[in-house]
């Protein structure tokens, strides 16, 4: 297979799968795995499910029990994440007294998110998961990825949020 004929697989599968593909792909196998024979979306699994108790008191104060939470699933490297974070930075959903707000940097270390955080100048509490821990008790693949949680700390509704107007997915009920 010629180069250009990789990197245009490479770049189809990128584009078909959002912020999705992760690491180094080392072979061809793991390029097949990586890419699918139309325009369908790989499906990614998810692991939680609407409500299960969340499991991340690590990061998240989960005996907070008069506030609801919203966790964020994402990539400094992914133009998805950039843009959920910039929109949330700019919502009032930062002013909102009532929600607990966390961002998880899947596969970061402490140093590059917090350069990152100032580079774009987020002011949503950050968290970095430098070994994609936390992120494997959610899901397979994907990013970013909203999770609303009720005050009695029960996931509501985990969703993928690709596109834009990502925060119009953010459900409370």
């Amino acid at each position: 297979m010629s180069l250009s004929r990789l990197c245009a697989i490479l770049l189809a599968a990128f584009l078909m799968s959002a912020c999705q593909i992760n690491g180094v792909i080392s072979s061809n196998e793991e390029l097949a795995d990586t890419t699918t024979t139309s325009m369908e979306r790989p499906e990614l699994q998810e692991f939680i499910i609407t409500g299960q108790a969340l499991p991340i008191e690590s990061v998240v104060d989960v005996t907070a029990t008069d506030k609801r939470k919203l966790v964020i699933l994402f990539a400094t490297w992914c133009s998805d994440s950039n843009r959920a974070l910039k929109s949330l930075n700019q919502s009032e959903l930062l002013n909102d007294n009532s929600v607990e707000i966390i961002a998880i940097a899947r596969e970061e270390t402490a140093e590059t998110v917090i350069a990152w955080r100032d580079e774009h100048g987020i002011k949503t509490p950050l968290a970095a998961d430098p070994d994609r821990s936390i992120y494997k008790m959610f899901a397979s693949g994907g990013v970013p990825r909203f999770i609303t949680v009720s005050t009695d700390n029960k996931v509501i509704k985990m969703n993928l949020a690709e596109g834009q107007n990502q925060l119009s997915l953010i459900e409370w009920e």
